[in-house]
């Protein structure tokens, strides 16, 4: 009797089992074939939003240009001021300084630039860039670049202005300019540059235009 009932369990177990590997098993086909696995939907991650490049403000003997357009030249102020205004955002502070002579010279400042205007005549000097807009010479040198890169791109010496034998200014982008007389040179024709203001080896400043033939 016990048997009978040990054999009747151990039956009963074994038909469970058997029906929980059925259940486990993957379902086929009539043709002997295993059915596809089912396909998950996933959503699409969204595209990120690319970076706008920041805008490229060429200084060069000609004047300030944005991204390739027509120079501004140094005998626009107006023109200057508004690009630069456009560049930095902000209006500038306006005020006055002497100059050579006895003369007043207006001055224009945004902070990382200024400009001098004599009469409609303009200088400017960049010290850092804006914001979403970046300073170079046609030559790609800017504010951070290298002497080693400045003057591998054809910079020159100008002035050791601490007097120890290495040049705190270099000029690059040199164009001769007709009828004129360098004051470096004596019976050579005088020329027009940017100047890059050294420090530390690395380009702090941009100024333009200078040259080399007049005495201020």
């Amino acid at each position: 009797m016990h048997r009978r009932v040990r054999l009747a369990l151990l039956s009963a177990t074994a038909a469970m089992i058997g029906l929980s590997l059925a259940a486990c098993t993957p379902a086929s086909n009539p043709d002997g074939a295993a059915s596809p696995s089912p396909t998950v939907s996933r959503t699409p991650s969204p595209t990120p939003t690319p970076t706008p490049t920041d805008r490229i403000i060429e200084v060069s003997v000609d004047g300030l240009s944005i991204d390739g357009g027509a120079a501004i030249t140094y005998r626009d102020p107006d023109g200057a001021v508004a690009l630069l205004t456009d560049a930095y955002g902000s209006a500038p502070e306006e005020g006055t300084v002497d100059a050579p002579y006895g003369g007043v010279n207006s001055r224009f400042d945004w902070g990382g630039a200024w400009l001098i205007v004599d009469q409609d005549l303009l200088w400017v000097q960049i010290s850092a860039d804006a914001p979403g807009a970046m300073f170079r010479t046609p030559e790609g040198i800017g504010i951070g670049s290298t002497r080693a890169e400045a003057m591998a791109a054809g910079a020159a010496d100008v002035w050791d202005e601490d007097g120890d034998g290495v040049a705190d200014y270099l000029s690059i982008g040199m164009r001769e300019v007709p009828d004129t007389q360098s004051l470096v040179h004596p019976g050579e024709v005088g020329v027009e540059y940017i100047e890059l203001q050294i420090t530390g080896d690395v380009v702090t400043g941009l100024r333009g235009v200078g040259n080399d033939f007049t005495d201020i």
